[in-house]
C-alpha cells in the first residue's frame, strides 16, 4: 500500500512539473501579435469642491494635493464626440457610499485623453453653482493648466 502511495505522489508531482506553463501575467497579446508589459493609461483622482456652470462649459474648482485649491474651466463641448474626434469629457453618479465628488483625469502616454466627473447628477446638490459667463478656456484641447 506505502509503494502505491508514494508511486502515486511521484506521478502526481511529475505531471504538475510537465503540465505547468511558462505564464507571464504581466506581458499581454494584442491583436496585432505585439506583446507589451504595462499599458499605456495613467489617471489621476482629483476631489471636487466645487463645480459651476454656464451656458458654454463648466468651471470645476478642486483640492490641490498638499494644500490650497485650484480651477480649470471644461468645455461642454468636449461632452459630444465622433468616430474622429472622440469625447473628452465623461459623466459618472456618484453612488451612494462615496462621499465626496472628484475628477478623474486619465492620460494616453503621458498626453490628456479624457476627464470623468463622478458628481452627484442632481443638479440642487450643494456641489453645483451657476455662473453667467466664461471669459476664457472654451478653446482649450487638454486639461494642462491643472496644477496639483
Amino acid at each position: 500500500m506505502k509503494k502505491i502511495l508514494i508511486a502515486l505522489l511521484i506521478l502526481t508531482a511529475v505531471c504538475f512539473g510537465a503540465f505547468a506553463a511558462d505564464s507571464d501575467t504581466s506581458k499581454t497579446t494584442h491583436s496585432d501579435g505585439s506583446t507589451s508589459e504595462w499599458s499605456t493609461f495613467s489617471y489621476e483622482s482629483i476631489p471636487i469642491l466645487k463645480i459651476m456652470e454656464s451656458k458654454e462649459g463648466y468651471v470645476v474648482i478642486y483640492q490641490k494635493y498638499k494644500y490650497g485649491v485650484g480651477s480649470t474651466v471644461i468645455p461642454k463641448s468636449w461632452a459630444r464626440g465622433n468616430p474622429d474626434n472622440p469625447r473628452k469629457l465623461k459623466f459618472r453618479k456618484l453612488d451612494a457610499g462615496i462621499v465626496k465628488p472628484y475628477m478623474t483625469v486619465v492620460k494616453k502616454e503621458g498626453n490628456f485623453h479624457r476627464v470623468i466627473l463622478t458628481i452627484p447628477m442632481n443638479k440642487s446638490d450643494a456641489i453645483w453653482g451657476s455662473v453667467r459667463q466664461i471669459s476664457e478656456g472654451l478653446d482649450k484641447e487638454n486639461l494642462d493648466d491643472i496644477v496639483l
